[in-house]
């Protein structure tokens, strides 16, 4: 079963020269880990920022096991850790897990069932009480995970997820969604480090320029680094 379908989705900035999307398409099955790797301006945000509803205005069709987008069954199986750090640095970390698990619609029972799991999870049991502006960029990159992960979603989109941060926190946020995508599941990673890439997922998709120039199997790609700057070149990208 195809956890998300995206077909044929076009959509374009106000302003913008050309389109952000254009007729792009992607599918991720269910209980797979894949990457979607893309330069700078390839689509990756705004695909993401799409499939979670964030923005409308495109042509085509997204699709969350079956169910389209729009649909409140389709939302709420998805947790989206977006690139930008989306804490509030004020309040402590269960503080922001107790916030983000109301909006979410789980009772205060479930908050602070689910809110111990994906701190333990994370690796921040021992820092909850502690505020998020104490929080080195690792720790706050593995809160912005738990807050994604605080509602059971059974899809994960995330947005650069280990940008930025330390090797211990790299290594441990590798081994939780190793352990996620192992219990079940369907993970979509955005990401421009290929090792990780390659690590981590069993497929992936290239994009660029708003377009799908490759999708293929991790085990068929001997060097993903090549076959990355192969297909989008060796230009800079500084868009």
């Amino acid at each position: 079963m195809k956890a998300l379908a995206v077909s044929s989705v076009t959509f374009s900035y106000d302003g913008a020269p050309q389109c952000a999307l254009n007729n792009f398409s992607i599918s991720v099955e269910e209980g797979r880990m894949q990457a979607l790797l893309g330069p700078n301006g390839a689509g990756k945000s705004t695909l993401m920022r799409i499939i979670t509803g964030q923005l409308r205005g495109y042509s085509g069709e997204v699709l969350i096991y079956g169910d389209k987008m729009t649909d409140r069954s389709a939302l709420i199986s998805i947790g989206y850790a977006p690139q930008p750090i989306s804490l509030y640095t004020a309040l402590t970390a269960r503080e922001n897990l107790r916030f983000f698990g109301a909006m979410a619609g789980l009772s205060d029972e479930q908050v602070v069932l689910r809110s111990n799991i994906v701190l333990e999870q994370t690796g921040l049991t021992a820092h909850s009480e502690e505020t998020v502006i104490t929080f080195s960029g690792g720790m706050q990159r593995r809160l912005n995970l738990a807050v994604a992960l605080l509602h059971s979603p059974k899809l994960l989109l995330l947005d650069e997820p280990t940008v930025g941060v330390d090797p211990q926190s790299r290594n441990h946020i590798y081994d939780t969604l190793t352990e996620l995508n192992a219990a079940g599941m369907t993970i979509l990673l955005s990401t421009h480090i290929m090792d990780e890439a390659q690590r981590l997922c069993s497929s992936v998709t290239l994009a660029d320029r708003g377009e799908v120039i490759f999708n293929g199997r991790m085990s068929e790609i001997d060097n993903l680094e090549k076959l990355f700057l192969e297909k989008t070149g060796r230009g800079l990208r500084d868009e």
